[in-house]
């Protein structure tokens, strides 16, 4: 099986999760990388260093302090308790603006977690390590995945969205060992799982951004199928699409898969074909998507190369269904090109 290089990765999440501009700004120096932990811990070094240059993203934070004279809410009982009055000071409650918020909390904890992989070449533990001295008035958090979920991104620190998503990424993908004092990086490229749903989201988000010719949506639909019988009505299950392109003329449903083997082989009968329950999947969109204005359905299922490079269009009843290969392990603006040439090839096809 072909490997995608861990650059493509990199672009791979930038389109996926919406982020290209950014993704932009924090791509110096990841060639030099072969390692996906190497190329996150690259990013976040860029991202970190980018900050800092900008100003720390900060916030208004609840203290609680003994001071000399009245800020924000005297608390009384502690005040009397600790003798503070003795002292002409109180114990007040009040807001500040500071660096120690959550969003700048998961930064420093990730780059400490990345510090702690034996995976990290020297040159980038050095960087991370100076990066990591760097947040000094902002405190560590005992990373959960929580965490991550409580980030709210506005305007004022948009770019912490992108940085966030790393470093949950790297969260997600490690793991302390048996030791408790290293983390290990578990490779994510290695499971097809989530490399299926990346390659979906980068798909939809890649035509999404890059073409104009098609609204780009992932609608679902149900069966239509119907029970005399209200309640069993709810018991069918909704079809769920991946990518939907459509225009004024057709719908073309595109349904993406990652498979270690695109192509199903029967050793004892010496053949290969496509597998059965892709293409039963697709039919079943091209029957049941919803298409009042009578357009024209085409399908397609889009695989990465992984050494089976397919390119078959079949047809049925004036449908159109394609089965198309994408090559990942090539340089991006050839993947780029590619995926825009299949548009072009669609176009053909339709006349």
């Amino acid at each position: 099986m072909k490997q995608v290089p861990v650059q493509n990765i990199y672009y791979l999440l930038s389109y996926a999760w919406d982020k290209l501009d950014e993704a932009e700004l924090t791509k110096a120096g990841i060639d030099d990388f072969e390692e996906i932990a190497n190329l996150l811990g690259k990013v976040l070094a860029n991202g970190c260093s980018f900050l800092f240059k900008r100003g720390l993203y900060r916030n208004y934070r609840q203290k609680e302090e003994e001071i000399p004279g009245i800020r924000g809410k005297l608390l009384i009982n502690e005040s009397i308790s600790g003798l503070s009055f003795q002292n002409r000071k109180a114990w007040c409650q009040f807001d500040e603006l500071s660096h120690n918020v959550l969003p700048n909390r998961i930064l420093k904890s990730t780059v400490r977690r990345l510090l702690q992989m034996d995976e990290i070449e020297n040159s980038l533990h050095l960087e991370l390590k100076e990066l990591y001295y760097r947040f000094s008035d902002v405190e560590e958090v005992l990373l959960e995945l929580h965490h991550f979920t409580k980030v709210q991104i506005h305007r004022n620190n948009a770019f912490y969205g992108f940085l966030i998503q790393i470093c949950r990424l790297i969260f997600e993908s490690s793991a302390l060992d048996e030791s408790g004092q290293k983390y290990q990086f578990r490779d994510f490229t290695r499971d097809h799982q989530k490399l299926a749903r990346l390659f979906e989201a980068f798909v939809f988000n890649f035509y999404r951004k890059e073409q104009d010719r098609y609204k780009v949506k992932s609608p679902s639909f149900s069966w239509p199928f119907k029970s005399t019988i209200e309640a069993h009505n709810e018991l069918l299950p909704s079809m769920f699409t991946d990518i939907v392109l459509e225009d004024d003329e057709r719908i073309i449903i595109i349904d993406t898969k990652f498979y270690s083997k695109t192509m199903a082989r029967r050793e004892d009968l010496g053949s290969i074909s496509f597998k059965s329950p892709n293409m039963y999947q697709i039919f079943a969109y091209m029957q049941h998507i919803p298409n009042p204005k009578n357009k024209k359905i085409e399908g397609m299922l889009l695989y990465p190369d992984v050494g089976d490079t397919i390119h078959a269009t079949y047809t049925l009843n004036k449908q159109i269904l394609t089965f198309k290969t994408v090559d990942l392990d090539q340089e991006w603006k050839k993947i780029e090109n590619e995926l825009m040439d299949l548009l072009d090839l669609l176009q053909v096809n339709a006349v």
